[in-house]
């Protein structure tokens, strides 16, 4: 370091131009004192390196004598520089910390305090006092990643850099592999010699240093090739290429400092040496760098192999500084820089056929499903399938993988060999008719990938891509699910639980419409409870709701497993006529472990409502702290609210508290927010959002806000008892009927049927929805934020817009929209259909996808699709939806059939397909 005072002007002469702008301006050039006592101007820097030369200027002013200068108390390295011409006022200070003064190296390290300057003119003198701290010259390493197959680029020439390396041309390196056999034993070994391609690390010294700075290097990893995994004795597959060993680059086989045929093509420059290490191979060595440098190369070497291998690391280590000032880091105890190398192998993903990543197969079938393969690649590469470490089916037991063979027959195995030019290659997966998952609930699924561990080591397999593994599920209910009769058990409402058990909540028509619940298991195994002895309003009714949340018993924190259940009724809870209209029901239910067999038992009963008529249409619970949330409709006043008109929408809270041993509720507030018209299409709720939202349409202005249309859309949040609830209502100039609505993917969801095609449109950022005019009915999809922005439109419509559409559900799904319901048409193109029959269709909310645009070529056909079922010769519709852990899509299905109407449990995949 080269410490100059900034100003290079003659300081007698600042201070005569201060002088001549403003008399009393001397002051701001001297302190108080005699006219005629020396100044001395200027403080240098307080840093100093090991090392470095530090140089400093001083000013100073007389008016009218030759000053002589003298340091105390300063360090043996810093004097004053001989002044030849005294006439001058000032001096430089100077000195090399470590050197000068007697060489005192590390010693003149630290702060050196009260140093003073002292100008005298025989008469009078002036001082400055100043410290000086010393430090290390540090040395450091700064890299970026490497990549097989890629050299470095050659830096930018500077005066203070050593002339780049040579980075134009390949070297060549071999070494000696070991070959495995199927088991992974070391069957033999074989040299290799392959190209590498030059990369840098750079040297970076702090300061520029008047000494020549040489410092020894090394490659460092943790590779330990006697390291191994469980069960495995070295030489092994499992110990060099096992998981002890995953990630650590292998020195010789994966970088090298010089490869062993490399000096011809890449010669060495003058300021490395390299060395061999442990090993043999030259991984080792000395930079120098020479007095001014502050930047230079240690070149390295990445090996070309044709291995699929993970992101590699190593060290770089700085180990000792052999000649020259220069610290090893700031405590000068060694530098060390982490080295990453990642592969340049091809990758191999897994699809389903239509693009996706996830599907479900049924016991006993066989599905086919593709390896695609990416990269630059010469020659055949290979890819051995296998079952990931978190598959729940294990490969050879639960299901088997075939191959083509080379007469294009499917045999058993599990490695697909890509041929030059060939990009895609198909395998297929069976799950045999015997298969069980015995006492398990949840259905196991397939995480198909690549079995790495046996590719690791093996030239010439290509590496999995950065995907998803391919997830299949194993669906052991194969056929339909009688779920109800309308003489019989009458559905009216779903929701998904633990372990996948599907809750259908519902009215017996053969017992004076008491409600009940049924529970079904993954297999199809059911449960049935009744829930009370009050008979159901069949205007109002039971709708359910499920919640998995971990509660605090005894100091512990466990997973509590409960559902609600609300209807309406003009009985009391038991059983007894009302007198009061109709009545609202909840009832809420916990698992029970203590139980023989496991099962829910009742937590409370309430019954509460006004002098109307109130109806539930949705029910659920807070997934954190458990209180309860009902949706509905009134024609009555709820306590301390308005009625608008003559049915209104109320939103209610209910609260499970402690009363001794028991839980009873307690309703916190119930809010009632509607129209001079009837508000009587409340359609969902959510529990999830930061407070509990109701969704419905309306054909008036709700709560004053401004109509848009026929009948619209409107929404609120509500927080408490006198909370201020803003409405969003939202529509166009046409109906927007509403069938069903979720909170989910942190938008509103609004499912209905209309004559208009809706889209939005956006102008310079704004978003606005707008409808045309169909010819026939169709369903739509709109979503907006909980605060009123919308943000995405959907039409589901048949081709040629002649047919009904309707939907009646929605849900989330891989952070897609399912909907579904029925049309009377063809939904699909060539459907060639005379009845009403269900339809299901999935959005995509990629970034790829439009709105309005569900068959789209940019979005894949996993992800995007509309499918239309047939159920034999009858009518029938999809009523409710539920989605079970994103593997399987559940519908409830309506059967209209000649006589009567029956209910149905259908299953699909992610993809649309029936699994029935």
């Amino acid at each position: 370091m080269r410490a100059d005072s900034l100003p290079r002007f003659s300081p007698r002469a600042g201070c005569l131009a201060l002088l001549s702008l403003f008399v009393v301006a001397a002051a701001g050039c001297k302190t108080e004192r005699d006219a005629d006592d020396p100044i001395i101007l200027g403080v240098p820097p307080v840093d100093a390196y090991l090392g470095v030369e530090y140089a400093y200027n001083f000013g100073a002013f007389d008016s009218d004598d030759i000053l002589d200068y003298s340091l105390t108390n300063a360090p043996s390295w810093l004097a004053l520089e001989d002044t030849s011409n005294k006439a001058r006022q000032g001096v430089i200070m100077r000195g090399v910390p470590g050197l000068t003064g007697g060489n005192r190296e590390r010693d003149d390290l630290g702060t050196t305090e009260n140093i003073t300057l002292v100008a005298n003119d025989g008469r009078a003198s002036g001082s400055q006092s100043f410290e000086i701290e010393v430090q290390e010259n540090v040395l450091s390493l700064a890299v970026e990643d490497f990549t097989e197959g890629e050299a470095a680029e050659v830096p930018e020439e500077r005066d203070n850099r050593c002339e780049a390396p040579e980075l134009g041309e390949l070297g060549s390196h071999s070494y000696e592999a070991n070959i495995y056999g199927d088991d992974g034993s070391v069957t033999g070994t074989e040299q290799r010699t392959r190209d590498t391609y030059p990369v840098l690390v750079r040297v970076l010294l702090d300061q520029p240093s008047v000494t020549r700075v040489a410092v020894a290097f090394e490659l460092d990893s943790s590779f330990n090739p006697q390291r191994c995994d469980d069960g495995f004795d070295a030489p092994h597959q499992r110990c060099e290429n096992g998981a002890a060993n995953d990630n650590e680059a292998i020195i010789g086989k994966d970088i090298v400092g010089l490869g062993s045929g490399s000096e011809g093509a890449l010669p060495v420059p003058s300021y490395l040496e390299y060395q061999p290490g442990d090993d043999g191979f030259l991984s080792k060595g000395v930079i120098t760098l020479e007095p001014g440098i502050t930047e230079c190369y240690i070149r390295l070497e990445v090996i070309e192999d044709a291995e699929a291998e993970p992101l590699e690391t190593l060290n770089m280590r700085l180990i000792e500084v052999r000649s020259g000032l220069a610290g090893l880091g700031s405590s000068n105890s060694g530098v060390r820089e982490l080295l990453r190398i990642k592969d340049n192998e091809p990758s191999v993903r897994l699809e389903t056929v239509a693009g996706g990543t996830r599907d479900a197969i049924n016991v006993g079938q066989t599905r086919e499903y593709r390896a695609l393969i990416s990269g630059e690649r010469l020659g055949t590469y290979s890819v051995k399938l296998g079952e990931d470490d978190d598959s729940e089916a294990v490969l050879g037991e639960d299901f088997f993988i075939e191959v083509r063979n080379t007469e294009g027959q499917w045999d058993d195995g599990d490695i697909l060999a890509f041929r030059e030019g060939i990009e895609e290659v198909g395998f297929r997966i069976r799950v045999p008719a015997t298969y069980t998952n015995g006492q398990l609930e949840n259905d196991r699924a397939i995480l198909l990938g690549l079995d790495e561990r046996y590719q690791a080591g093996r030239e010439n397999f290509a590496a999995s891509a950065d995907a998803d593994k391919l997830r299949v599920n194993i669906n052991e209910l194969t056929s339909p699910l009688a779920a109800g009769t309308e003489n019989g058990f009458v559905p009216t409402d779903t929701a998904i639980g633990h372990n996948g058990r599907l809750f259908v909540a519902g009215y017996r028509a053969d017992d004076s419409n008491r409600p009940w619940v049924r529970i079904y298991s993954q297999k199809g195994n059911m449960t049935e409870q009744q829930l009370s002895v009050a008979s159901v309003s069949v205007e109002a009714p039971p709708v359910i709701g499920f919640a998995e949340r971990e509660v605090e018993e005894g100091g512990d924190n466990v997973t509590r497993y409960e559902f609600v259940v609300s209807f309406g009724s003009e009985q009391t809870a038991a059983g007894d006529p009302g007198g009061n209209g109709v009545d609202f029901h909840t009832l809420l239910y916990f698992f029970d472990t203590a139980q023989d067999p496991d099962s829910y038992v009742p937590v409370w009963e309430t019954v509460v409502g006004t002098s109307g008529n109130d109806f539930p249409r949705w029910t659920g619970i807070d997934p954190d702290t458990g209180f309860v949330v009902n949706a509905g409709e009134t024609s009555g006043q709820w306590p301390g609210e308005s009625a608008a008109g003559g049915v209104d929408s109320f939103l209610q809270r209910i609260d499970t508290e402690k009363n001794g041993d028991l839980l009873t509720p307690k309703v916190a507030w119930t809010r009632q927010v509607g129209s001079a018209r009837h508000d009587k299409s409340v359609v969902g709720g959510s529990a999830e959002t930061s407070s509990p939202l109701l969704l419905g349409s309306s054909a008036g202005a709700v709560m004053g806000q401004l109509q848009k249309g026929g009948e619209d859309a409107f929404f609120y949040i509500a927080s408490s008892k006198d909370s201020d609830i803003t409405v969003n209502q939202r529509g166009t100039t046409g109906n927007e009927t509403l069938a069903d609505g979720i909170y989910g993917i942190n938008n509103v969801w609004l499912v209905g049927n209309s004559d208009g095609d809706y889209r939005v449109d956006s102008d310079e950022g704004d978003r606005s929805l707008e409808r045309s005019q169909l010819g026939s009915q169709a369903g739509f999809v709109l979503s907006y934020t909980v605060v009123g922005d919308v943000t995405r439109g959907f039409t589901f419509n048949d081709q040629d817009d002649a047919s009904k559409e309707v939907l009646n559900a929605v849900i989330t799904y891989e952070e897609d929209i399912l909907v579904a319901g029925s049309t009377n048409g063809d939904f699909v193109d060539s459907a060639g259909n005379s009845l009403v029959q269900p339809i299901i269709a999935r959005i995509s909310l990629s970034e790829d996808s439009s709105d309005g645009e569900e068959d789209g070529d940019e979005t894949d056909s996993s992800r995007e699709w509309r499918k239309q079922v047939s159920v034999g010769s009858e009518d029938a519709g999809i009523v409710h939806l539920e989605n079970y852990r994103d593997d399987e899509i559940i519908a409830l299905v309506k059967v209209s059939g000649a006589t009567s109407d029956r209910w149905e449990v259908r299953l699909f995949t992610g993809e649309g397909r029936s699994l029935h």
